[in-house]
């Protein structure tokens, strides 16, 4: 079978879990996003890998020490930041809604997250695919940008002041912008530290372990250095705001179960990504990882029409989402005929 087949199934389903991932933020009634963010990782970061590598992997431990230190200790930190990737991610979206935030976030993270893995590589690659390559991760970037077009212009016809914060909602909006700016590139350390964690992948092929259960390995002090992060700016604020109530009381235990259903979508948007982006070969964490971004906000869309993001919007802004969409899978195009210049 052509490895592209499984790399590219596995990336899209990925995505399809990346894309539903903040629905269950927006369905919560009694948690604040803090809450949620605090049980929601605590599955996706600590319960759920504990589980598969007692199940898949059980040389874990000696192919991190094997990998060394310095390997380790770079993964945290790329494991720490994208944890305040994840903090930001939910004021942003929070501010300005699933559909502008999320592309707004995916187009700064698309750029970050698969040109430096590829700026790694770039002698191993011929001149034909780096120039497609470069042009599709182009293309998917302006595909992204025209998405958050079409949030602007929807945003252009909302209410002249914003509830939640009392000011005028173009100021209010420019602030969810700023920490979705923020959020991109932060979240696009995830990419990063998986791409320097291969190390590890490679330790625990070497100590026995199959390659597709090895892809586990290089997620795990990623995401040590991300519950870090969250729990120090989720708890943070839980303590601030006292939210740390809202844990108990009428509505909770539903709101456990949305958190929960969010880390297990957290997880499957990492772990099957991990497992597409080795089918793909050398340039997996490059080109998986745009085409991975390209269709979670295909998803996100479609899933912020389905919530009624987009039911009072302009026509015209719903046009321009369409051409935004279509350039995104024209970009997914390009990305994946570049896949198969490198493969042979």
């Amino acid at each position: 079978m052509n490895p592209m087949i499984p790399g590219f199934a596995l990336i899209f389903f990925a995505a399809l879990s990346g894309g539903a991932f903040a629905v269950p933020l927006k369905m919560r009634r009694r948690y604040e996003w803090e809450n949620t963010w605090l049980v929601g990782f605590f599955f996706a970061l600590i319960i759920i890998p504990f589980v598969s590598v007692k199940l898949f992997l059980p040389v874990w431990r000696e192919a991190i020490t094997a990998a060394g230190s310095t390997t380790v200790l770079i993964t945290l930190a790329f494991g720490f930041l994208w944890g305040w990737g994840a903090v930001t991610f939910a004021i942003g979206i929070s501010r300005v809604g699933l559909s502008l935030g999320y592309a707004t976030i995916m187009g700064v993270s698309t750029a970050v997250g698969s040109v430096i893995p590829m700026a790694r590589r770039w002698t191993e690659v011929s001149g034909a695919a780096k120039g497609v390559i470069l042009l599709g991760i182009l293309v998917c970037i302006a595909g992204v940008v025209v998405c958050g077009r079409a949030g602007m212009i929807r945003e252009s016809v909302a209410p002249p002041t914003d509830q939640s914060t009392g000011g005028p909602a173009v100021r209010a909006l420019l602030i969810g912008l700023a920490w979705c700016v923020l959020s991109g590139f932060l979240s696009a350390c995830v990419n990063l530290g998986f791409d320097f964690a291969n190390h590890v992948a490679e330790e625990a092929r070497r100590l026995g372990a199959g390659p597709l259960s090895a892809t586990i390995a290089p997620w795990l002090p990623v995401y040590w250095g991300g519950y870090v992060a969250i729990l120090a700016g989720a708890g943070t604020t839980m303590v601030k705001k006292r939210s740390w109530s809202k844990f108990l009381g009428p509505g909770a235990a539903r709101d456990f179960s949305l958190a929960a259903l969010l880390g297990l979508l957290n997880f499957l948007a990492q772990i099957p990504y991990g497992l597409g982006a080795y089918f793909l070969g050398p340039l997996g964490t490059s080109v998986g990882w745009a085409i991975n971004i390209a269709s979670s906000l295909l998803i996100a869309n479609a899933f912020g029409f389905l919530t009624g993001e987009w039911k009072q919007a302009p026509r015209k802004s719903i046009q321009v989402l369409f051409g935004g969409l279509a350039v995104l899978i024209l970009g997914m195009i390009v990305l994946a005929y570049g896949n198969t210049l490198v493969l042979h």
